[in-house]
Order: C-alpha cells, then sequence, then structure tokens
C-alpha cells in the first residue's frame, strides 16, 4: 500500500539528496543555459523523500548529490539547489500546478562511507542508483497499481524507449506496449491525460508525474497476499493466510485456474484434499480497493503415500503348498491383491473383513509372489514380492516281487506331474519317468550276489543339482 512508506525506504531515499555543507540560498534564474531533462527517476525521489521528512536523518545516507543541482519545473522555470535543506523546501512547495519535472544532467554524487565522486549522465544512470538502494521505480509502483487504483480513458498517446510515438487503443495494448520495453523503461505519458482513478474510477486529469504519484500515494490497492501450506494428516492440507482479513475482503481457494466454491474460509484457513499430483494453488482477495482482485499462487507437489506391505511364508511339510501371511500397517485399512507369477490369485484380501490369508500349491521351480495395492494416495501401486525356489521332496518305494531277484520301485511324491526324472542303477541311467503320461513305477531283475543303489534324479529350475532320493537293494 503506497500509503505506508516504511523508514527504511524513506532513509535510502534521502541518501540521494544529503547536503555536503551549507551554503547560499536556492534561488531561480531564468536565464540558465542548461537543458533541463524530463526525468520520472527524480520525481520518484522527490516523491518518496517528500512522503516523511521528520523520520530523515542525514546520518544514515545511501549516497549523496553533490550540490548545486538544477532542476526544472513543469512551467519551464529552473532552480539551482545549493543545499540539502533547501531540496526539501523545493519538496514541500510543490503543488499540482507548480512541481518538478526535470533535471539538468549531469550530476554528481558520492555513496556512504566512499569519497570518489560519482558523474551521474543520465536517465539511465539515476535509475541504476535507485535500484542499487532498493526502493521502487515508478514502474514498479505502476505494475502493481494499474487496474487497482486507476485506469484510462482512451486513447492515449506514449513514447517508447526511443521516444518515438504511439497512441494505445485500450488496455490490453498498453499493458503489451509496457512489456514490450526494456527493462530500465519508464511509462512515458504525453500529457495531459484522462485518469479513471479508484475505488469508484472518478476521471481525473492528470499534467505531470508529480499529479500522478499523487494518485499512487492515495492508493490502498489490493491487500498484501501471502499464505502458508501445511499438510495436516494423510491427504489433507491447510492453506493458512498471514494478512489482515477485513470484512469488506472477499476470499477464494484457486487451484490449477478454477475457484473452489465449496471452499469455505474458517478463520484464515481453507482446509481441502490434495491427492498425489502437482497444483497451483492460489489465493484471490476481492475488496472495494481491489476490484478486479489479487491473486497469489504458490506451486504444491504432493508426493505418493505407499503403504510399506509385507508377508512371510511358510510351507507345509511333504508338499508344494505354502501358506502366506500378510502383516504391515494400516492392513485393515486399504485392500489388496494377491499375485503369482504376475496373475492376480486372490483379489481383495485386506480391509475390515480381510482375513490375510493366501494358500497356494505350486509347481516346482522359481515364482514370484507378491501383493500389490493401489490407494488414493498411491495411485501408481506399491507391492511386495518374495521369489520361491520350489524343489520336489523325491522319493519312491521297492517292493520285491515274491523269492524272485526282481523288484518294483513307486515313485510318490508331490509334483510328480510337473516334472520328468531318471531312474538309475548304480548311476547308469535306466529309463526316464514323470510328468503328465509316466507311470511312475520302475520295475528290474537284478543278478544275484551284489548290492545295487536304485535312485531318482530330476533338473529342476533352481534346485541344486544333487536334487536326488536313493535306496539300496542288497540281493543275496
Amino acid at each position: 500500500m503506497k500509503v505506508d512508506i516504511t523508514y527504511f525506504k524513506i532513509v535510502l531515499l534521502a541518501l540521494i539528496v544529503m547536503v555536503s555543507s551549507c551554503v547560499e540560498d536556492d534561488s531561480f534564474f531564468p536565464d540558465e543555459t542548461g537543458e533541463i531533462t524530463s526525468t520520472v527517476a527524480l520525481v520518484t525521489i522527490l516523491n518518496e523523500l517528500g512522503a516523511d521528512q521528520s523520520i530523515i536523518s542525514d546520518g544514515d545516507l545511501c549516497f549523496a548529490f553533490q550540490y548545486p543541482i538544477v532542476l526544472g519545473y513543469n512551467n519551464d522555470s529552473t532552480i539551482r539547489i545549493e543545499s540539502f535543506q533547501g531540496l526539501l523546501n523545493v519538496i514541500s512547495g510543490q503543488s499540482d500546478n507548480f512541481n518538478i519535472t526535470g533535471l539538468q544532467f549531469p550530476v554528481q554524487i558520492k555513496y556512504r562511507g566512499n569519497d570518489a565522486v560519482i558523474t551521474i549522465s543520465n536517465e539511465v544512470n539515476l535509475l541504476n542508483i535507485i535500484r542499487e538502494c532498493e526502493f521502487d521505480t515508478f514502474r514498479d509502483d505502476f505494475n502493481t497499481l494499474f487496474r487497482q487504483c486507476f485506469r484510462f480513458d482512451y486513447p492515449l498517446t506514449v513514447f517508447d524507449a526511443q521516444n518515438a510515438e504511439f497512441t494505445i487503443e485500450n488496455q490490453e495494448g498498453l499493458v503489451r506496449f509496457i512489456a514490450d520495453q526494456n527493462v530500465n523503461y519508464q511509462p512515458n505519458f504525453k500529457f495531459p491525460i484522462n485518469v479513471l482513478v479508484g475505488p469508484n474510477f472518478t476521471p481525473t486529469q492528470v499534467a505531470t508525474y508529480f499529479d500522478f504519484y499523487e494518485i499512487i500515494n492515495d492508493c490502498v490497492g489490493c491487500p498484501n497476499i501471502s499464505f502458508d501450506i501445511e499438510l495436516e494428516g494423510n491427504s489433507l492440507y491447510q492453506i493458512i493466510s498471514n494478512f489482515e482479513i477485513r470484512d469488506e475482503f472477499q476470499v477464494f481457494l484457486v487451484v490449477n485456474g478454477e475457484t473452489i466454491t465449496d471452499a469455505v474460509l474458517d478463520g484464515n484457513v481453507f482446509a481441502r484434499e490434495f491427492l498425489p499430483g502437482t497444483y497451483e494453488v492460489c489465493v484471490k482477495v476481492i475488496s472495494p480497493n481491489c476490484p478486479e482482485g489479487k491473486k497469489v499462487c504458490e506451486q504444491l507437489v504432493v508426493e505418493e503415500i505407499c503403504p510399506e506391505l509385507a508377508f512371510v511364508s511358510e510351507r507345509e511339510q511333504s508338499s508344494l503348498q505354502y501358506n502366506f501371511t500378510a502383516n504391515f500397517p494400516g492392513i485393515d485399512q486399504i485392500s489388496y491383491d494377491w499375485l503369482v507369477d504376475d496373475q492376480a490369485i486372490e483379489v481383495g484380501d485386506g480391509g475390515a473383513n480381510g482375513d490375510n490369508i493366501f494358500t497356494f500349491q505350486f509347481t516346482p521351480g522359481i515364482h514370484n509372489v507378491c501383493i500389490i495395492a493401489e490407494t488414493e494416495l498411491c495411485p501408481n501401486g506399491t507391492k511386495f514380492c518374495q521369489e520361491l525356489i520350489v524343489c520336489p521332496e523325491l522319493f519312491f518305494e521297492a517292493e520285491q516281487q515274491g523269492n524272485t531277484n526282481s523288484y518294483t520301485f513307486t515313485a510318490n511324491f508331490s509334483g510328480m506331474q510337473d516334472i520328468t526324472y531318471d531312474w538309475t542303477i548304480n548311476d547308469e541311467f535306466q529309463e526316464t519317468d514323470g510328468g503328465a503320461n509316466g507311470d511312475n513305477t520302475f520295475t528290474f531283475e537284478f543278478n544275484p550276489g551284489a548290492t545295487y543303489e536304485v535312485c531318482i534324479t530330476s533338473q529342476v529350475e533352481g534346485c541344486t543339482t544333487e536334487n536326488v532320493f536313493c535306496v539300496n537293494i542288497t540281493v543275496p
């Protein structure tokens, strides 16, 4: 708000006009031969300095003019300024019909704490000094308050950075024109212009930048808006406004360009849920002094919050069946699926009614068992997996055929229908059995007077090569 000028800014502005020593009174001299250059930067300095002269201290200055300096009025008269006090007198003596519009370049300055004399040759040099002392240029104030506190009665004429005239027909044209100028450009109007002054946008004629600053200084405009975003819990966020919310304010929550009509302001807080994603979160204020509204935005990035799934497994004895038990925090609040080798076997376990137990009969080999969950806060899903190497526990029974030397061997183990295996005697291959078409029996007549080692062996992915079961047969 332009009516609230901070002490710091005033002190900085005062630096510009510090007097080196007391000299003679300031005087008009219409016969002065030097050229007066119209300068918005100087009017900015005088406006800020004149806001509150009572707190100015000569001891806290950023830089000082080296006097004398020559200023020009809007009626083409000039005045030589011989001292800091003389400049203050000129500032206080200005009026709508009689005010400073220009400066005779070059002028000289000294920075505080440095005896080096610096020559300021033009408007751009003066603007650079203003920026170094960290206060707003006319363009800064114009960009902030245009449309809030004043508008224009079009058409109007402006000058570009090369002093060429342009006729502006509407608001959009003016915004585009100023944006196309360089960073040092200050809005340069062909006076007089008709300005519509808020909040009621009353027509007012403006003849100089002094008149323009009177409008700016009286402007209340839009409030300074700021807010914080805090995570309240899970997906709930609080948008906390850090400015005074007056009765006449209308405050809105805007997300990704859309006004949230059901968002309720509780004190100074909007509460809203945000799922994972990237959002532009804005607070917008409309008031009598800010009829078009002001909006301030921040980016909110909501990361996925996925549960940490887990389960344990146990194999049933003499079987290829496994029992799995899921156990992780929040298991009664989410639903998840059981997968075996990327195939969903049981869907919708977990939650309030889930038993969190999964039983499955495997075939020999390598298998991947997973649980997978997808929630609002974890839309891409999360999973926990365990690789199982399932090896058959080979076994067969031997039976002698009467009093003969013939024996029948019958394989009997889980998974034998899913694999093939070999019968061997004393490490010599006899036949291949098992699988879907195997009979799982082997008959052999032994020669008497020896002991024989009868085995079955299998080759299963992931299992060791010693996947074997043997029985010794002694034939008298």
